[in-house]
C-alpha cells in the first residue's frame, strides 16, 4: 500500500492554545471557590502570571492536568457545566466574533468544526446528519483520562446548548446521549441540560431535527461575519489540520469495512510501526483499542439511525456472522447490541 497524501498533524505535546483563553475560564472559576492558583497550576507547567500576561501557548497535555486538578479540587458537580455555559462565543478574538455573527445553528456548528482547534480544543465535534436528525459527536483528540472527559464532555455538551439558546434567543430541543454510566449527581444534567436521553449508549453526542438548522438568528451580520470569516482563515494558515488522533481516526473509518492492520495505518501516515506504536502510548492510547472504538461507533450509528439488524451490520463490517458481531459488540460496549437498542428510541 502506497502512502497517501496527508494534511500536518499536531500531538498532545505541542503548544497552540492560548492560555488566557479557555483555560483563563477555569482557572476563574476554580479561583472563585477560594482554591488557590499553586494547587490549581500545579503539574501544568504554568503560573498564574503567564495566563495572566496573555502571550503563553500551551499544549494538550497542559490542560488536561489543569483539568485533572480542577476534578480532584472542587466537589461541586456543576462546574463542568457553568464553565462550559461561558465557552462560546468566548473572548477568543475572530473566532468568537464568527460564532457571534451566526446566520442560523447549522452555520454555528460548522463554525465549531471548521475551527475546532481553537474553538473545541479536546474534543472534535463530527456532525452527521441524516433526513430527519442532525447529530454532533464528541471524538476525543487529546487522549483525556476517565475523569477528565466526562468533565469536558459535560462542558461542551451545556457549551452548545448554552450558545444556541443565547444566539438563537429561544429554548432548542436538543436530545443528549452519553457513553458514560448516569452519574450520581443527575440532576445536574436535569437543570443544565434539561434531560439527558441516555447513558452508557458508548458516543456522546447531542441531536437534533434539521427543520431547527436553518432558521434564521437576528443577532449578527453578514458584514461581521465576513470579516471575521476572513480574520479567522488567515489565523488557521499556521495550524495543522487534524491531531494526531483524530487523523487515526479518520483512517480507520475510512476502512471500516476492511480494517487495516497497524502496519498499514503506520504506513500511510509515513512512519515506522514502532514509532506508530510510541505516538499512540504518549496520547493513551493502543492501536486495537481505537480499531474497536470505530467499529463500535459506526455500530451504534448503524443501530439507532439506519435500524439495522445484526445481520445487516455483520455483513456490513464484514463479520463471518451475526453472532460474531453480537459477541464483539458486548466486548466493546459490555452490552449486546438488542440492549443498546432499548436505551434510545428515537
Amino acid at each position: 500500500m502506497k502512502p497517501v497524501s496527508i494534511p500536518a498533524w499536531y500531538e498532545c505535546d505541542e503548544r497552540f492554545m492560548a492560555a488566557h483563553h479557555q483555560p483563563a475560564l477555569l482557572i476563574d472559576l476554580l479561583r472563585a471557590m477560594d482554591i488557590s492558583s499553586h494547587h490549581i497550576l500545579r503539574g501544568t507547567g504554568l503560573f498564574l502570571e503567564d495566563v495572566l500576561a496573555g502571550e503563553k501557548q500551551i499544549s494538550q497535555q497542559q490542560f488536561a492536568q489543569l483539568i485533572r486538578n480542577a476534578c480532584k479540587l472542587s466537589r461541586d458537580p456543576g462546574l463542568s457545566f457553568r464553565w462550559g455555559a461561558q465557552l462560546w462565543p468566548g473572548h477568543y478574538g475572530a473566532f468568537s466574533h464568527l460564532l457571534a455573527n451566526a446566520a442560523n445553528l447549522e452555520d454555528a456548528l460548522e463554525t465549531l468544526v471548521q475551527y475546532r482547534h481553537q474553538l473545541c480544543p479536546l474534543l472534535s465535534p463530527r456532525l452527521v446528519q441524516d433526513d430527519r436528525y442532525c447529530y454532533v459527536q464528541w471524538l476525543d483528540v487529546a487522549g483525556l483520562g476517565p475523569q477528565e472527559y466526562r468533565f469536558v464532555v459535560e462542558a461542551m455538551t451545556a457549551g452548545l446548548i448554552s450558545l444556541a439558546r443565547w444566539l438563537g434567543k429561544q429554548k432548542f430541543p436538543w436530545r443528549c446521549i452519553f457513553s458514560y454510566p448516569a452519574p450520581e449527581y443527575l440532576e445536574q444534567y436535569q437543570v443544565n441540560l434539561g434531560q439527558a436521553d441516555g447513558f452508557g449508549i458508548g458516543v456522546d453526542a447531542l441531536m437534533i431535527e434539521r427543520v431547527w438548522l436553518r432558521q434564521t438568528w437576528s443577532g449578527g451580520t453578514q458584514v461581521a461575519a465576513r470579516i471575521a470569516q476572513r480574520e479567522c482563515q488567515q489565523l488557521s494558515l499556521a495550524c495543522a489540520d487534524h491531531s494526531f488522533l483524530e487523523l487515526v481516526y479518520r483512517i480507520l473509518q475510512r476502512h471500516v469495512r476492511n480494517p487495516l492492520a497497524l502496519s498499514e495505518v503506520a504506513e500511510q501516515l509515513g512512519m515506522s510501526s514502532a514509532t506508530f506504536k510510541r505516538k499512540l502510548r504518549k496520547h493513551n492510547r493502543q492501536f486495537q483499542g481505537m480499531q474497536d472504538q470505530v467499529r463500535f461507533h459506526t455500530s451504534v450509528y448503524l443501530i439507532h439511525i439506519n435500524g439495522w439488524n445484526n445481520e445487516q451490520i455483520a455483513e456490513y463490517l464484514t463479520f463471518s456472522d451475526s453472532n460474531n458481531f453480537r459477541r464483539a459488540f458486548k466486548r466493546w460496549a459490555g452490552i449486546t447490541p438488542s440492549d443498546s437498542r432499548s436505551m434510545v428510541l428515537l
